[in-house]
């Protein structure tokens, strides 16, 4: 989202109580009131994480602004619904920047109102880093939960950043690197992925052994991604690849099993079409499609062939050698590639520093290319043992701790004015 035009803000209007005035005002320790935003579903499940563990500390801790479900279901106080700062797209976001400023005000005068001294805000950079610029005018300590990726792009922001917020929180040990040089107050708490994959796969069906167990020479991963562009741009690839490592395999009498796993319900009938399409070019290919299974299909495979995103942690969790796919309109990736500050593309290469997991991107993300690396990774044992080793080291690298319980200790402390290490 972009970054709001420095204006005059406006509190939401009534007609029977005039907006307070906004000052700030002195808070209680024991009895902490917390303003929090999280505007996407992964900001929601840290925030309803987050308010857990605070309450473990503050028993009667209070906190309102903006979230979804699962902070609500921890007693937060959602002023607005999170579903309005869903927003894709320039148009998008101009269409809404009336409604976005007139959200920053009604978030300070229920700061003030509930005199509010510390503020909570997670990832949503666009819209929080902003709202920390007015939050902190009304000296309101800002913490940052989930670093903006300016190590990507914008680099420049982190000097507005050193200004306005706290304390930063970040989930990557590279990322508090960069702050430490720049003078942010920051902490690396850990990523909540390993807690939170324990938790997910314990309610995923377990996939049944394949009926040629004895045969079978490997078991690979398709995953197209989560979102529909991805998948319409992604799939066939996927499937040709199939078709072609099964035809590959089946001149040399081995059987390769074939698992795709999809969470995107809109997606399925096309899925599914496509899987039968493939089929009829393809005789030997047999494909699994495993609707919200994810975990499990990785977990039972030799090989992951996955879209750059977040999916690349999930395949590094179980120490995987996968293939990094990648593939955006020709406008989108001439401009990404314009503003883009990394070498790389996928999570676990930047956050190891170099290109442990081939990437292929654009052009390059084709059947021949994914065959290619696909046969190197199953067949090369050096090659294929080095790439699970370097994975294994960015999974150390995420931190072991909860990191909710992490970073609810740091903000504890902060609130009852304990010095950090």
């Amino acid at each position: 989202m972009a970054t709001l035009r420095k204006s005059t803000l406006q509190p939401k209007k009534s007609s029977s109580h005039p907006a307070p005035k906004r000052e700030s005002a002195t808070l209680k320790r024991e009895d902490p009131k917390i303003l929090m935003l999280a505007g996407e579903h992964s900001g929601d499940l840290l925030g309803g994480e987050l308010i857990r563990e605070l309450k473990k500390n503050f028993p009667e801790l209070e906190t309102f602004g903006v979230g979804g479900e699962r902070m609500i279901e921890e007693g937060f106080h959602s002023i607005e619904s999170m579903e309005e700062l869903s927003i894709i797209g320039f148009s998008a976001i101009l269409f809404k920047y009336r409604f976005l400023k007139a959200l920053i005000g009604r978030l300070l005068d229920a700061a003030v109102e509930r005199n509010c001294t510390h503020a909570i805000l997670i990832d949503y950079p666009g819209f929080n880093l902003r709202l920390a610029k007015e939050l902190k005018k009304l000296g309101i300590t800002v913490i940052f939960y989930v670093s903006p990726q300016l190590w990507a792009w914008k680099f420049n922001r982190i000097y507005g950043i050193r200004e306005t917020i706290d304390l930063m929180l970040v989930l990557f040990p590279f990322e508090k690197e960069i702050y430490d040089r720049y003078g942010v107050p920051c902490e690396f708490v850990g990523h909540p992925l390993a807690v939170r994959l324990r938790e997910k796969i314990r309610k995923e069906a377990q996939i049944e052994e394949p009926e040629e167990k004895s045969h079978l020479h490997a078991t690979v991963t398709l995953m197209p991604g989560s979102r529909s562009g991805e998948i319409r741009r992604i799939l066939n690839d996927l499937l040709e690849t199939a078709g072609q490592l099964s035809e590959h395999y089946e001149s040399e009498k081995k059987k390769v099993r074939f698992l795709l796993p999809n969470i995107n319900q809109k997606e399925e009938l096309y899925i599914l079409e496509q899987i039968e399409f493939a089929k009829t070019k393809y005789s030997h290919l047999k494909i699994e499609y495993l609707f919200d299974r994810s975990l499990r299909a990785i977990e039972a495979s030799d090989l992951v062939l996955v879209t750059s995103g977040t999916a690349t942690l999930e395949v590094a969790y179980f120490e995987k050698p996968m293939v990094i796919l990648y593939k955006v309109s020709m406008f989108t990736y001439a401009i990404g590639s314009f503003f883009i500050r990394t070498p790389n593309i996928g999570l676990v290469n930047i956050l190891s520093g170099k290109e442990i997991c081939r990437e292929l991107v654009q052009a390059e993300c084709t059947p021949v290319h994914i065959v290619a690396e696909s046969i190197d990774l199953l067949e090369n044992k050096k090659y294929r043992n080095k790439a699970i080793e370097e994975i294994r080291k960015v999974k150390e690298s995420l931190g072991s701790e909860n990191s909710s319980r992490h970073a609810a200790r740091e903000i504890t402390k902060l609130i009852k004015g304990i010095p950090r290490k």
